[in-house]
């Protein structure tokens, strides 16, 4: 197969090609304006279903029905306070901030990305976009713990 895509999110072309179980693809050359933005997909085999194929493919179209489906998939809302991992998966780094934006587009990002969360964090006030929506990227604050606080009460009344 091979074909030229138009993803949503991306101002390039997503050209691609296949053979057998090997598939090349890249981002190549902007839609030049008037040019229609439209995916053209050619397949070469035997025994394809096109009604399968074409079915396939529709439910990947970029819709305003599949971008709200994606945003109640969402587990937090905007003001919600979360915290982030600053660190590689699994690490103990954590900062707290407020989601201020759902499915967002940054600077610098990939063609045809988009971040569930940008988050603004409490400490800096610095604006981040988080890739993933799963609890290793970022999650309900966990409590603070009362112990220091305790403490410091403690050493203030003199004991």
């Amino acid at each position: 197969m091979k074909g030229v895509l138009s993803i949503a999110h991306s101002e390039l072309k997503f050209v691609f090609h296949a053979v057998h179980m090997v598939m090349d693809g890249y981002f190549e050359g902007e839609w030049q304006e008037g040019e229609k933005r439209e995916s053209k997909l050619v397949f070469i085999g035997k025994n394809l279903d096109p009604k399968a194929l074409n079915k396939s493919f529709d439910d990947c179209i970029d819709t305003p029905q599949l971008r709200e489906e994606r945003l109640n998939a969402l587990r937090f809302k905007v003001g919600d306070v979360v915290e982030c991992c600053m660190g590689e998966e699994d690490s103990d780094e954590w900062a707290r901030g407020e989601i201020v934006a759902r499915m967002c587009r940054g600077d610098g990002m990939p063609p045809g990305v988009v971040a569930p969360y940008q988050v603004k964090l409490e400490a800096d006030g610095e604006c981040i976009n988080l890739l993933e929506d799963d609890e290793s990227a970022v999650r309900k604050p966990r409590r603070r713990s009362g112990r220091k606080r305790e403490r410091q009460s403690h050493e203030e009344e003199g004991g």
